[in-house]
């Protein structure tokens, strides 16, 4: 009988393990994204109040 591939017997466990992979690093991506903005958006507001002061 002919040897079949790892991937090809567990292709579902592949599929699944890349399926959360993909989805998790957007989750971190859009995590550090919003992160990122609030940190930027978070300096202009300290301006805008001491202006109006």
């Amino acid at each position: 009988m002919k040897n079949i591939s790892w991937i090809r017997k567990n292709w579902l466990l592949v599929a699944g393990v890349s399926f959360l992979g993909v989805h998790l690093g957007t989750y971190f991506i859009q995590r550090a994204a919003k992160q990122s903005v609030k940190s930027q958006s978070g300096g202009n507001k300290a301006l805008l109040n001491d202006e109006v002061k």
